[in-house]
């Protein structure tokens, strides 16, 4: 099994030890058929997606002269952003309240995520460290939704658990939460959102 360098990412989505509470696995919708070879393994494919967007991440991190926060930024819209799927992540955040929310309120709320994913990615990538991981066996869920785990290994600590959840869209496989030590990146924006409704601040749906 082969072995890649990749980012702390639990520490790069800035999202702490409050979000342990996990969505069910289910798989995203299907916006309409993925043409592909049917040969490939589905769970294949979902994972070279993700070490797709993982070399492009390291290539642009080991250029000899290290980006500014401008153009990291400009590079994770052009170049990250694609791999995700915010739309969908914004109907996993929002839960039932998601089919009461007006086009504009679930666009608004979709972008806010996009922009506080991607910023934390931006702003936390001044502290990237290589670090090693290996794939394990892919997970398939429900309606051939996957789930691909990676561990982290540094030294003199154990290995960590990252989990791309993946669901194949019109688009291709995107990811649409990210779990880092059972902590869910969708549980935490969930929570948060939860705790600004109840604050009655209209921020959150973009109202």
């Amino acid at each position: 099994m082969k072995i890649y360098f990749w980012l702390p990412i639990a520490i790069l989505l800035g999202f702490g030890a409050t979000a342990q509470a996990q969505p069910p696995f289910v798989p995203g919708p299907m916006h309409s058929p993925y043409s592909a070879p049917s040969r490939v393994n589905p769970s294949e494919q979902a994972v070279a997606t993700l070490r797709e967007g993982m070399h492009k991440l390291l290539d642009f991190l080991g250029e000899k002269e290290k980006p500014n926060k401008l153009q990291l930024a400009a590079f994770l819209d052009s170049s990250i952003a694609p791999y995700f799927d915010f739309d969908y992540m914004a109907k996993w955040v929002a839960g039932r309240r998601y089919a009461a929310m007006t086009p504009k309120q679930r666009t608004a709320l979709a972008a806010s995520l996009e922009a506080r994913f991607l910023g934390s990615l931006a702003t936390n990538l001044a502290k990237y460290k290589g670090q090693q991981i290996r794939y394990f066996r892919p997970r398939r869920g429900a309606s051939g939704a996957v789930s691909v785990t990676v561990g982290l290994r540094s030294p003199g600590s154990y290995p960590a658990r990252l989990q791309f959840r993946m669901y194949r869209s019109g688009d291709g496989w995107k990811i649409y939460d990210v779990i880092s030590n059972g902590r869910s990146a969708v549980a935490f924006y969930r929570q948060e959102l939860r705790r600004s409704s109840m604050q009655g601040s209209p921020g959150a749906y973009g109202r």
